[in-house]
């Protein structure tokens, strides 16, 4: 079970407030309100449709909230402005924003094309704008962590999903983010993958990362959370600390 410094509050990394998002006619978030404070692990739970995922890729603008607002560390992720001089921001503007989550998904969205240590050093060059040695020496340090010193050449055809989704952990992490979003990481993964993976999250948790994360796996939620919350109909219906 996880074992951290008590945390001091003050004001959360991650504000959400209010914040609704529809499909066409279907509303899949309702006005959710959720707080994640530096170093906290939240764990999302709920049933298929609850609108997990929705949330998480609002924090990071995958997906565009209609009304509401998402903050990391105070400023707001998809807007700009007050009222009715409220715009969606731009690309460019959303691109340091965004930088500032790092996500990894269901399935791994590595590029065929590159070997595990070039998807890794991908971001730290095009949007950290780190120079080249600096960025290969990074990637290559955070591949290290996971477990991949020997196949940072390996295309990710030659890599097993279980090496593929650690990638991706690392990918994420080494961007500095101030949050990271792990959006069910084991569900596409043969049983038999599902620890080396978890392992490594595990670690990141020990660490204080401020992590939010959507999973089935209860057992592991239980051991690396600080707080579960619950998601029904678009809508948090619970929110508890692990001891509660």
């Amino acid at each position: 079970m996880k074992t951290k410094q008590t945390r001091t509050k003050g004001d959360p990394v991650v504000a959400i407030r209010g914040v609704k998002k529809s499909f066409g006619q279907t509303q899949v978030l309702g006005g959710v309100d959720l707080d994640v404070h530096r170093g906290e692990v939240v764990t999302i739970i709920g049933p298929s449709g609850s609108g997990k995922t929705t949330l998480l890729r609002c924090i990071n603008l995958l997906e565009v909230y209609d009304e509401g607002s998402v903050t990391i560390d105070g400023v707001e992720v998809g807007y700009r402005g007050q009222g009715a001089e409220r715009v969606l921001r731009s690309e460019s503007e959303l691109a340091p924003i965004r930088a500032e989550t790092g996500m990894v998904f269901q399935m791994f969205y590595l590029f065929p094309h590159l070997t595990a240590l070039q998807n890794v050093m991908l971001g730290l060059v095009k949007v950290r704008k780190m120079p080249k040695p600096d960025a290969e020496a990074a990637a290559a340090g955070w591949l290290k962590r996971v477990g991949l010193a020997d196949r940072m050449s390996h295309l990710p055809a030659q890599l097993s999903g279980g090496q593929q989704q650690r990638v991706g952990i690392a990918r994420a992490v080494a961007m500095g983010p101030k949050v990271l979003l792990l959006d069910e990481i084991t569900s596409a993964l043969d049983p038999s993958l599902v620890g080396e993976v978890l392992a490594v999250v595990r670690t990141l948790a020990e660490e204080g990362r401020t992590m939010i994360l959507v999973t089935h796996e209860m057992a592991f939620a239980k051991n690396v959370s600080d707080r579960i919350v619950k998601m029904d109909q678009g809508l948090i219906v619970a929110s508890d600390s692990l001891q509660e």
